[in-house]
C-alpha cells in the first residue's frame, strides 16, 4: 500500500473533511469505582466510541487495553474501523492489539489520528 492511502481522500473522505480528521483524537480512561464493565470508557473527539460488536463480538464488558485480551481487541477493531474501514480492522485487530493497545497505560491514554496513521503506514510499506 502506498502513502497516498492513508490520504482522507483514499478512505472516502472530501477534501472539506481532511482538517476535521487530522485532529481526531482518541482518549481512553479507567474509573475504578464504576459498576463492572463500565470501567473503561473511550471517547473519540469527546463522542464514545461504537463498540463494533457487528465486526467482532469479544468482549461482552466492553473495552480494556494493556494486555492482550479480549477488551483490547474489541478496542483494536473499533479503533481501526472508526480510523479506516471495516476491512481494514478485521484483517488487522490482531496485529494492532499487540503492537499498540496492549501497551496502552492502564490509568488511561490518548492517541492522535496521526499515531494510527503512523502504525498503518509502517505495517502496510513493510
Amino acid at each position: 500500500m502506498s502513502q497516498e492511502d492513508v490520504r482522507p481522500e483514499a478512505q472516502g473522505l472530501s477534501r472539506q473533511d481532511a482538517p476535521q480528521r487530522a485532529s481526531t483524537i482518541y482518549q481512553g480512561r479507567r474509573d475504578s469505582t464504576a459498576p463492572v464493565g463500565q470501567e473503561c470508557t473511550v471517547r473519540v473527539d469527546g463522542e464514545p466510541l461504537d463498540t463494533r460488536y457487528d465486526l467482532l463480538s469479544a468482549s461482552p464488558s466492553g473495552f480494556e487495553w494493556g494486555y492482550g485480551g479480549s477488551g483490547p481487541a474489541q478496542l483494536s477493531i473499533a479503533l481501526l474501523a472508526h480510523a479506516y474501514d471495516e476491512e481494514f480492522a478485521a484483517d488487522h485487530y490482531q496485529w494492532f492489539k499487540r503492537e499498540v493497545v496492549s501497551e496502552l497505560p492502564k490509568k488511561g491514554w490518548r492517541l492522535h489520528v496521526s499515531d494510527l496513521d503512523a502504525w498503518r503506514k509502517v505495517i502496510t510499506d513493510a
